[in-house]
């Protein structure tokens, strides 16, 4: 090999490494720091990120912290995170950071200083029942006209994921509504208000005159969507969360949009044991007639479903509430989930086996693994069902339970607490 292609080489030979370095900092800095850090104020909590890297206030205006143990000015913070350090600051606000390494600036990074946050952690079954805005569009098909032609009305006009909102102006809020849209129809285009990726657009649709005399538009639509999980926890003013995850819809895989929803009591009948290759489920009835409601739903996001819970359902015990423990305070090692499996909510023992700090939501935060043998027994680790079951550690709530794995039904995701409270 002559020196040109020698030096060639090893210029490509560097090029190559210096990118596989820059991609596992960068993923190595998503993967360990978080965008946005909460700390609670006037409570000393220490930082053990254990690398290369460090961070300055850019807030001229940041009251004076303690770094250490000592009073430091904010012009004169400037932490190493080579090695672990305790931080107490004595003010609430929003504080703005630069993370630097080698003194390259490679992002800004929020310290988010609140008051101390207190959660009940519930763990208990629940029956759930939501409502869609309008009708969700499942899939469209051909109908039969009153000719004897095969055609697809909703072809290229609507597709799986929309919601009818409204057709020429009147509201569709269930299937009856549509239905009687089009038993009044007397032909010609139809305008509909259809919710698309988040958006409301309007469609023209030309229903057709069917062989039973009716007017179609070739779809296959659902209104409403029911299912049994875990609630995680509800704050001192009955604001209540559950899941962990969004609920989706069983045909198209998509988030449902939600015009209204309900909490019901809801009793578990039996557990399906969870075999590798094959999830294992919670098997219970839901009471819609007689049984107690136990809230109102009112969100349905990637972080799980919220509401406020009835009146007259009083869950929120302030002797038994526990401090929200935030991501940088998760710690890989033992911890416990609550979840009632056997007709008694219960603690059972978990390890965490790896985090993810810096993880942006998809509640896919930690990964658990299912250690108490009780646990074990009666559902050989996580089934569904389970989602929302509270994660504590150190006496602090610090997530919940959110996907099984597949393969491995001993383990499974979880979201930090935290996330969950950005709803």
């Amino acid at each position: 090999m002559n020196r040109k292609k020698y030096r060639r080489w090893l210029i490509f030979t560097f090029v190559i490494y210096l990118c596989a370095f820059l991609y596992y900092l960068s993923y190595t800095i998503y993967a360990a720091i978080p965008d946005v850090w909460r700390l609670t104020v006037g409570q000393e909590e220490m930082l053990d990120f254990n690398l290369p890297l460090t961070i300055q206030a850019e807030d001229k205006s940041l009251a004076v912290a303690s770094i250490n143990g000592e009073k430091v000015p904010s012009d004169l913070i400037h932490l190493d995170l080579k090695e672990p350090v305790s931080v107490n600051f004595g003010e609430k606000g929003t504080y703005h950071f630069s993370l630097r390494w080698l003194g390259f600036h490679l992002k800004d990074v929020e310290i988010d200083v609140v008051d101390e946050m207190k959660l009940m952690p519930l763990g208990m079954p629940v029956g759930i029942y939501i409502r869609t805005k309008g009708v969700m569009v499942l899939g469209v098909g051909a109908v039969t006209t009153y000719d004897g032609d095969r055609v697809e009305p909703a072809e290229d006009v609507l597709q799986s994921g929309d919601y009818i909102l409204a057709h020429d102006g009147h509201k569709i809020q269930s299937i009856d509504d549509l239905t009687e849209a089009l038993d009044n129809w007397n032909g010609g285009d139809m305008l509909l208000t259809v919710l698309r990726n988040d958006e409301e657009i309007e469609v023209r649709i030309t229903p057709v005159r069917t062989e039973d005399s009716k007017y179609k538009i070739g779809v296959w639509i659902r209104q409403d969507a029911q299912g049994i999980g875990t609630l995680s926890y509800v704050n001192s003013e009955n604001h209540f969360a559950a899941l962990g995850h969004s609920i989706t819809d069983v045909d198209t895989s998509q988030k449902i949009d939600i015009s209204s929803g309900r909490l019901y009591q809801s009793n578990i009948l039996s557990i399906v044991k969870g075999q590798n290759g094959v999830p294992g489920e919670m098997v219970g009835n839901i009471d819609y007639k007689y049984g107690q409601i136990l809230g109102t739903i009112e969100s349905n996001n990637d972080n799980g479903i919220f509401g406020t819970l009835s009146e007259d359902v009083a869950l929120y015990d302030e002797s038994q509430a526990l401090p929200v423990g935030f991501r940088h305070e998760v710690e890989k090692g033992p911890a416990v989930v609550r979840c009632c499996v056997d007709g008694e909510v219960r603690d059972y023992e978990v390890e965490i086996e790896s985090l993810e700090l810096g993880a942006a939501g998809k509640n896919r935060d930690m990964v658990i693994k299912i250690t108490d043998k009780d646990l074990l027994n009666t559902t050989n680790g996580i089934v569904q069902g389970m989602s929302g079951s509270p994660i504590i550690q150190n006496g602090k709530i610090i997530g919940a339970v959110t996907h099984v794995f597949v393969n491995d039904s001993t383990k499974g995701y979880g979201i930090f607490i935290e996330n969950m409270l950005e709803h």
